[in-house]
């Protein structure tokens, strides 16, 4: 009897079962993926906030430990106790200047700006004649012998015209060793004139037995000189002295007027004696070794004054403190 293949049809409920499992397999395994994906990431953020934390943070309630790199092999160079300055050598290698090859420099820009600036004092000296009354002021103030009656300004013009600034120039300076200058020519043409009108008293021989009528009108005519300009350390402070070369040229211009009822008009002696106090007293004030010390600013000063307020008011605290304590051990 020949074989005979006798083909068996499956149960539908089986097919339709196994239908259904091929259809959610694909979901279930991209739902398992994505979770997947996301839980990954989730333990990579978590992970580098924890080493972020405990490797490099530090916790503020038990302040801030020291840091050092010795441990890695890193050498670190103490710092200085007091800061030093550059020497003179070093700042004029490094600004590219040779003191004694460096041609002179215009100062033309320097001379334009001065002459706004004065031009702007000039105008505002004249409101309200707010010169002329603070002159007066200082002229009869502490300064004015007894014998000198009171002052009175009549005649104040501040010319009309400008100084000119040239040449300037780097130098070795005479003193301290090593140091530099600044040296800059000056030249002015103009006149500044000052008139006054006052008494000379005779106190002799009783005070004020009679007085002498006095007008005097005086003018500044030329001015040529060098001025310097050196950074200077005074009484730890740093300062910058301004002074003039002794080879200057100043000219003054005087007109006397003596007596009340006859008349002396410009004496010699007058006009000699005058000049020579003014030209001494410049000479006492401005010219070199002598000139005039001017303060730098510094931007630590009121942290300086807070931080000595500071101290003291530390250390005085301490002090009362300890004062309680022992009158409590007293007690």
């Amino acid at each position: 009897m020949p074989n005979q293949v006798q083909v068996v049809a499956p149960d539908m409920d089986y097919l339709v079962e196994i239908v259904q499992q091929r259809l959610d397999r694909p979901a279930s395994s991209g739902m398992s993926f994505t979770t997947g994906l996301l839980l990954g990431q989730l333990s990579v953020v978590l992970l580098v906030i924890v080493c972020f934390k405990y490797l490099l943070l530090e916790d503020v309630r038990y302040g801030r430990k020291p840091r050092s790199f010795s441990n890695r092999g890193i050498a670190i160079p103490a710092p200085p106790t007091k800061p030093s300055l550059p020497s003179t050598t070093t700042i004029l290698n490094k600004t590219f200047y040779d003191v004694y090859d460096h041609t002179p420099e215009s100062l033309d820009w320097m001379s334009v700006l001065m002459a706004q600036a004065i031009a702007q004092y000039r105008d505002d000296s004249k409101v309200n004649n707010r010169l002329i009354k603070a002159l007066a002021e200082a002229l009869n103030g502490g300064v004015r012998p007894d014998w000198v009656g009171h002052i009175r300004v009549t005649e104040l013009n501040l010319g009309e015209d400008f100084p000119v600034l040239s040449r300037a120039r780097i130098r070795p300076a005479d003193q301290p060793a090593g140091s530099v200058r600044a040296e800059i020519d000056i030249d002015f043409n103009d006149q500044i004139m000052l008139g006054i009108e006052t008494s000379v008293l005779i106190n002799w021989p009783r005070p004020r037995i009679a007085a002498l009528p006095v007008s005097l009108v005086l003018s500044v005519v030329k001015f040529q000189a060098t001025i310097t300009m050196q950074f200077n350390t005074i009484d730890g402070q740093q300062h910058i002295s301004i002074s003039t070369l002794p080879d200057f040229n100043l000219e003054f211009g005087v007109q006397s007027l003596l007596g009340a009822r006859t008349k002396l008009e410009d004496v010699p002696k007058v006009t000699d004696l005058i000049t020579s106090k003014l030209r001494g007293f410049f000479v006492d004030k401005c010219v070199y070794p002598n000139g005039r010390d001017i303060a730098m600013p510094t931007f630590w000063a009121k942290r300086d004054i807070y931080a000595k307020t500071q101290s003291s008011a530390s250390s005085s605290n301490n002090i009362g403190g300890s004062n309680s304590n022992g009158s409590l051990h007293k007690s």
